[in-house]
């Protein structure tokens, strides 16, 4: 599976988690189970860690692509940058 593929799986999995988060923070609140203060903490809450965690997922997906493009054996922009230099030093 590629790491683009895990990237959506994730995604479609947090969206949807979101969405049953919220709608069962929404049935507590309507059956006096949870304030709306409480409802609105935790949701703000739920979403602060969500972010965290996409970040981490981002970072880890990024760390997987470089891997695999560093095992491609692909010319980074440093690379052709510094070819790039040579080039320009040699004499005409």
């Amino acid at each position: 599976m590629k790491p683009v593929d895990l990237l959506y799986m994730g995604l479609g999995a947090a969206f949807l988690a979101k969405d049953k988060v919220e709608s069962f923070v929404e049935e507590l609140e309507k059956r006096g189970e949870m304030s709306r203060a409480d409802a609105q903490n935790f949701l703000a809450d739920a979403k602060s860690r969500a972010k965290q965690e996409e970040e981490v997922l981002r970072a880890r997906i990024r760390e997987e692509l470089q891997g695999v493009l560093s095992d491609m054996g692909l010319a980074t922009k440093d690379d052709i940058a510094a070819l790039k230099a040579l080039i320009e030093k040699q004499p005409s």
